[in-house]
């Protein structure tokens, strides 16, 4: 994965880009991300004037984030949380789904079984 990074007022300084990087391979480790984009911009006559977006393509929905800060470490560092903790939910929503569906086919699997009888 590439990341499509966006940089508005900020001078273009690789060293930016690369921990910007570093923070989505992180995120990497938790789950399959087959895209991403990231939007750093700075908003001059705002408070706060740094501003965060984050959209990820991964299997199912695609998720994302938004964060505005006065620090770049600051935003960038609310955007991983919030996208960490929506992959977490995730995970832990599939797998109890899936944890569950053990109990419901085998509750339907004996109903199926068990002889119908009709009133009259």
């Amino acid at each position: 994965m590439t990341p499509q990074i966006q940089l508005k007022g900020f001078p273009a300084r690789p060293n930016l880009r690369a921990w910007l990087q570093a923070g989505l391979q992180d995120l990497q480790k938790l789950t399959v991300i087959t895209a991403a984009g990231v939007r750093l911009e700075r908003m001059a006559g705002a408070s706060p004037a740094l501003q965060a977006h984050v959209h990820l393509a991964i299997a199912g929905p695609d998720i994302h984030a938004t964060a505005r800060d006065h620090t770049i470490q600051t935003v960038w560092h609310k955007v991983l949380k919030n996208l960490k903790s929506q992959i977490e939910r995730r995970k832990a929503k599939l797998h109890g789904r899936h944890k569950g569906a053990q109990l419901v086919h085998g509750s339907e699997n004996r109903r199926a079984a068990a002889p119908v009888r009709l009133a009259g």
